[in-house]
């Protein structure tokens, strides 16, 4: 019976694709950063976003998120910060939808969850789904779901995942992000 178990949760978790850490529950024990995660600044500008994590809790669950927060003296610059990592088993073909919670703080636009598929050299778009963009008329103290829904087209072989803020009009606010998952949808 354990060896039965054993290989049916071997094959649940090697199905289709998934977000490593996309609880940001693990950290890199030099940085202390969410492991499995890279982060954007500008070349420069590191002390124009602070990138962390804070304990949150949600439905009696403790757990951790991650905080993305901007600057007060940001100057007025179109850039977008986010915490990035590259997607496997997205199958050219299907359609998945990439989702996450978010909380703001201080920010007037809603955080953003983005997937772009990129060739094999890494540089050429050949498909890009945002979540819906939304002007924040205040603070969201409950947690809201993100997402973007993404075909896959044949010839994809990086699925970039970005969640994140663009800086313009939120200086001095933060995003509390957590909860990030990828779904195949029928």
């Amino acid at each position: 019976m354990q060896v039965l178990l054993a290989i049916i949760l071997g094959l649940a978790s090697n199905g289709g694709p998934a977000v490593i850490n996309g609880g940001f529950e693990q950290k890199d024990q030099l940085t202390g950063m969410p492991s499995d995660w890279s982060f954007t600044s500008l070349p420069g500008g590191k002390n124009l976003v602070c990138y962390g994590t804070e304990s949150v809790e949600t439905n009696g669950r403790k757990s951790h998120a991650l905080v993305i927060s901007v600057a007060a003296d940001h100057p007025s610059e179109r850039v977008a910060y986010n915490a990035h990592q590259d997607l496997t088993k997205l199958v050219p073909g299907k359609t998945y939808r990439v989702s996450a919670n978010v909380r703001t703080q201080g920010l007037t636009t809603l955080p953003m969850v983005v997937v772009q598929c990129l060739d094999e050299t890494g540089r050429k778009y050949l498909a890009f789904a945002r979540s819906a963009e939304r002007e924040l008329s205040g603070d969201l103290i409950e947690w809201e779901r993100v997402k973007a829904d993404i075909s896959v087209p044949d010839g994809t072989t990086v699925a970039r995942l970005r969640i994140g803020i663009p800086a313009e009009g939120n200086a001095g606010g933060k995003a509390v992000i957590d909860d990030v998952v990828v779904d195949e949808l029928k």
